[in-house]
């Protein structure tokens, strides 16, 4: 679904991200689900997402934030903390860390770790040039903190998303395992 913050929708629309990296976006996404609730389309709690990047972003913020709504989430290559991130990108959006540090700190997945109890999968490639496997690393020693279970699929040759097509068979097929388990 095209949360608030999403392209091509004009500025108003998209301006909705401003400080607001993690709330009004996954906002968006549990009102997503709750339509398809309501049409019949879906149950709740067995629900899953699926993201790269950003989206790998919020599919992991939406089961953390929203764990009697989404049963499981697919996690490739997400920014798990906006400190960390390219500022370019992430001071348009939300500012310097030193004057919006509250934003900064709801806008990172770590914040609402203790919340999770869907199932979560974590792809990342390790020579990511965008997203640097620091993210899902720092992600992984807050879910062993608060004693988190999560799984891990990892390209140790691939970059941002995997590129040779027998790693993309091997990953989505691993995906496809995944969801069937966890939903």
């Amino acid at each position: 679904m095209d949360n608030r913050g999403s392209a091509r929708r004009g500025l108003h629309f998209e301006g909705q991200l401003k400080y607001n990296i993690g709330r009004v976006d996954a906002d968006d996404q549990l009102a997503g689900a709750e339509w398809l609730i309501n049409k019949g389309f879906a149950k709740p709690g067995h629900i899953g997402l699926y993201g790269w990047s950003y989206g790998g972003f919020l599919s992991a913020m939406c089961l953390a934030r929203f764990p009697e709504m989404f049963c499981c989430a697919v996690s490739g290559a997400p920014v798990t903390a906006w400190d960390g991130y390219d500022t370019f990108y992430t001071e348009k959006y939300m500012g310097l860390p030193s004057e919006h540090p509250d934003a900064y700190e709801y806008g990172s997945i770590m914040h609402h770790a203790r919340n999770l109890k869907g199932k979560l999968l974590l792809i990342h490639g390790m020579i990511d040039e965008n997203v640097h496997f620091r993210h899902t690393a720092r992600l992984i020693n807050a879910l062993m903190a608060e004693g988190k279970p999560y799984e891990i699929l990892l390209f140790p040759d691939e970059r941002h998303m995997p590129r040779r097509l027998s790693d993309r068979i091997y990953m989505e097929e691993r995906i496809w395992d995944f969801v069937e388990r966890s939903l």
